[in-house]
């Protein structure tokens, strides 16, 4: 069987809806966000979940809490799970970022180990992150876990789990509240389902 891990993005805020890059700041579920995860429980309730962990921030935290109350588990969060801190990018629009920083921006994605100013480079958050995904999953062999975490978390998670290289995660599209499955084996990691947001159309 294997230990299934369900992984999410969460629910939108005023800032995703506005184009902003949020990272590390503390932004709280809008409405729409907080109807978004309620579609997520009832689009996950007839799933057998074992565990559900989540980044500390708020917009994180808030998703698995409503998805949580399908079924009935405490929600466990961690730090290390939290979004890529994008340093003085945060708060700003793509146009605003590459209107004061393209250099560094390019710089940026140039490479999985250039950093934003005062930010992490992609192999900072995959060091922070993957670790603490490998000790979920040994916590929880052939159980279902469900993970709600960030686009740029989830992102670097589905590359390095599927042998992509980090520096092109950014093909990956992860949209608000959506669900990727993952099943872990002995020797080897097979993905099932990406960015699905089914739950949101029915």
């Amino acid at each position: 069987m294997g230990t299934k891990l369900i992984l999410i993005r969460h629910g939108e805020t005023k800032w995703n809806k506005a184009g902003r890059f949020q990272g590390n700041k503390d932004i709280e579920l809008n409405s729409a966000g907080r109807k978004q995860a309620e579609k997520l429980g009832k689009g996950l309730a007839d799933e057998k979940i074992d565990a559900i962990y989540s980044s500390n921030l708020s917009r994180a935290y808030e998703t698995a809490q409503i998805l949580s109350q399908e079924h009935g588990l405490e929600v466990k969060s961690y730090s290390s799970l939290q979004e890529i801190n994008f340093g003085v990018w945060e708060g700003l629009t793509f146009d605003e970022i590459m209107s004061e920083y393209e250099d560094e921006f390019r710089n940026w994605q140039s490479s999985s180990s250039n950093r934003p100013p005062q930010g992490e480079s992609l192999e900072d958050v995959r060091e922070r992150v993957v670790k603490k995904i490998k000790e979920i999953i040994a916590n929880h062999r052939e159980e279902t876990i469900a993970i709600v975490a960030h686009g740029g978390v989830n992102k670097i998670l589905l590359s390095t789990f599927l042998e992509l290289p980090l520096d092109k995660s950014w093909r990956l599209m992860q949209s608000n509240t959506a669900v990727n499955i993952l099943s872990f084996y002995e020797d080897d990691i097979i993905l099932e389902l990406l960015n699905s947001t089914a739950h949101l159309h029915d």
